[in-house]
Parts: structure tokens; sequence; C-alpha cells
């Protein structure tokens, strides 16, 4: 299928989402701490088919309802290597969907800010990351692109590409952060115990 065939296919499934559907959002349900989904290395997405698009439309509705800046397929219980960040929360005009990105620089330059993350609610600290990166992947249109990023947007690409590969921000946390959020987290891990039966931290 060529660029301009995905484009307007990635149109239309939007255009269905939101005539189709009532004029509603489709909010997918998040996965938090505890899930095993969140642990598990993604897959690559082999095919750009309609299913794949209306995954990466989903992510995107359901990111603008939670009101985050970053959002992983993993997170959502779909195990693909597909995110999506939207800086506008931010006041930034910054927003990308990307398939098997590969993050293929980093700089040696670091900085330490806080996080959070949908997955782990009220759950905040700090996390140590490069300050630029360069990412490659394709984007909904099957274009690849490399694409440069530095401060809260190289930050961003970073928390979300950890979820595709298993990686969660509170596994850079310094044993005190775990202690100070240690009723939260394991508030979360009560309730994934009760709902999924199996947790894997």
């Amino acid at each position: 299928m060529t660029f301009k065939k995905l484009a307007k296919l990635y149109s239309r499934i939007k255009i269905y989402s939101y005539y189709f559907q009532g004029n509603k959002m489709a909010i997918l349900q998040m996965a938090t701490y505890g899930n095993p989904i969140l642990r598990a290395k993604a897959p690559e997405v082999t095919e750009l088919t309609d299913e794949i698009l209306k995954v990466i439309v989903d992510l995107e509705d359901t990111l603008s309802r939670q009101r985050g800046i970053g959002l992983a397929a993993p997170q959502v219980g779909i195990s693909k290597r597909i995110f999506v960040v939207d800086l506008s929360p931010s006041k930034q005009d910054i927003k990308v969907a990307l398939i098997n990105p590969e993050i293929i620089y980093r700089s040696a330059e670091m900085s330490e800010n806080e996080e959070g993350c949908l997955s782990v609610p009220e759950v905040w600290g700090n996390v140590l990351r490069p300050d630029e990166i360069k990412i490659k992947g394709m984007l909904p249109n099957g274009r690849t692109v490399t694409i440069r990023a530095e401060g809260i947007y190289a930050r961003a690409l970073q928390h979300e590409f950890d979820h595709i590969e298993g990686i969660l921000f509170i596994d850079y946390f310094s044993p005190g952060e775990i202690e100070q959020n240690r009723e939260h987290l394991d508030t979360i891990l009560d309730h994934n115990r009760k709902k999924l039966g199996r947790i894997l931290i």
C-alpha cells in the first residue's frame, strides 16, 4: 500500500471514530502496575493494517482523555511496538505516533527530572535520562522518519520507548523514592492481585 493510500486510510479511520461512534472517543482501559503485559517486550508490527491504524487512533483518543503526554500500546493491553506522544498539555505543539521505533542515538549529557505514568497512578519520582536522542520509526502513513528530540520531548519519547521494552519509570527510582511511594504502589498491586489473579512486578 502506498504512503498516500495509508494516509487516506488513517484519515478515514479517524473520521469513522468521530462520526460513526456518536462523536465519542474510544477510551481504552489502562493496564496498571503489576499487570504482566507491562513487563513484556512487545513484538514488532509486521504489517501496517487498518487494525493497527485503529489502535493508533484509540491510543490518541485515550491519551487525550487521560490528559497525559504519552501512551504506549502495552499500557492499554496491546502488546505491540506502538506509542503516541502529545506535548500539548505542556504548551508545545508536538504530536507524533511511532510504529516499531528504535532509539539510534543517546547523548552523553543527562538530566534528572520528575516523571509520572498513567500506568502507575499517583506515583512520582526523579528519573535520569539522556538530554537528547534520535529515534527512528514508522509514521501511520507508512513513511519511516528519524526524529531528533531534546528536553521534555526526548524524555517523553524515552519513557514511552521503555514501555514497549517492558521497562517502567519506577525501575529508575532510588530506594528512598520507592519507599516514599510504597503506599500507592502496594494499593495498585493489591487491586491487580484481586482483578488479575497473577501479577508481575
